[in-house]
């Protein structure tokens, strides 16, 4: 695994280089993670709100005409467009089972067949972990979270403990995965992020010549996706770990804005010359 470089790393201008690189192609494609790229992580998912000023820059890009945003989530596709509530914007949605935007409408073929199964393991975890009471599980249709960031640590281990035992019977038709104080119980497809932003790309019949290609996230669902596009694209790891297959790093949302103002502004000024 290589080390990821700092992006606003000041000696050789690391940053500057690289906008104008990203701004010198035909068309700059930003895939963006949602929860922990564009919003900082909340305790409940219904609080991870993006700031005026981020939806003002979003919806920015999205309309600019060299520019396609597409954000990709783990969240529902009813959650992540309400949340965002932009048009012009693909939604890569359910960590990628689900692709929707202007003229596009996708999902994965396979997952119909486990509707019926992930509503069965909605309702025993449901039962299972009403004992823990900062626990919650969210029915996302195409796959299912089980959230514990809010749990005292001394019952986390009992919450992934009973989570195992629940599911255990399904493991033939699921895969389980975990990330930031979540479980993700998903379809037992070989699909992925990574896989997923491919499918984007094939569909917009967009490949490397001509394009700058981005991809930022902060999640080990992230890396799927980075590993994917490590020859296409710029990865960048939002946050303190530095175990990733990223290219750059960015510390924090904060400069996730600050690098987008910068795309933003220096794609204005090269429209205008």
């Amino acid at each position: 695994m290589l080390t990821p470089k700092y992006l606003f790393e000041s000696k050789g201008n690391t940053g500057g280089r690289l906008i104008e690189k990203i701004t010198s192609q035909r068309k700059i494609i930003l895939f963006l993670d949602y929860d922990g790229t564009l919003v900082p992580i909340k305790k409940r998912p219904s609080l991870a709100v993006l700031s005026t000023s981020m939806h003002e820059l979003l919806n920015k890009l999205a309309i600019h005409s060299n520019i396609s945003v597409i954000i990709v989530t783990g969240r529902s596709f009813s959650d992540i467009k309400k949340l965002m509530g932009i048009s012009k914007i693909i939604y890569v949605s359910n960590h990628g089972f689900q692709i929707s935007g202007d003229q596009i409408k996708w999902i994965h073929p396979d997952t119909k067949r486990n509707l019926s199964i992930l509503k069965k393991i909605y309702i025993l975890l449901n039962n299972s972990l009403s004992s823990f009471p900062e626990t919650f599980v969210e029915d996302k249709k195409l796959t299912l979270s089980v959230h514990f960031r809010n749990e005292k640590n001394n019952l986390i281990p009992f919450v992934k403990k009973n989570v195992t035992a629940t599911i255990q019977p399904f493991y033939e038709n699921i895969n389980k995965t975990t990330g930031k104080k979540i479980i993700e119980i998903r379809p037992n497809i070989n699909w992925d992020k990574g896989k997923a932003v491919l499918k984007v790309l094939a569909l917009l019949k967009q490949s490397k010549n001509q394009n700058s290609i981005i991809y930022m996230g902060d999640d080990k669902t992230d890396e799927d996706a980075f590993r994917a596009l490590r020859t296409k694209a710029i990865t960048v790891h939002v946050g303190s770990n530095r175990d990733t297959q990223a290219h750059f790093y960015l510390q924090n949302t904060n400069q996730v804005k600050t690098f987008l103002e910068m795309i933003l502004l220096s794609s204005k000024n090269r429209n205008e010359l």
